[in-house]
């Protein structure tokens, strides 16, 4: 697998990810759950977000090198 589909597969993990996050955050505020609880998964979200951005861009494709090869 080379970098490029690496960066697919990690960015598409991530991706759900976040979907996941906002679809609990969604969930929690409905049920009405403690604000503090929300924003535990808010800043969740938000990170990945951001790691996904950068798996992206190719700023991490160091991360995604083959150790082995």
């Amino acid at each position: 697998m080379d970098a490029e589909e690496r960066r697919k597969l990690v960015g598409s993990f991530l991706q759900r990810c976040v979907e996941y996050a906002n679809d609990s955050i969604e969930r929690k505020r409905q049920r009405g759950e403690d604000e503090s609880e929300i924003a535990r998964w808010v800043a969740y979200r938000d990170f990945t977000e951001h790691a996904f951005r950068e798996v992206s861009s190719g700023e991490l494709d160091s991360w995604l090198e083959d150790a082995s090869a």
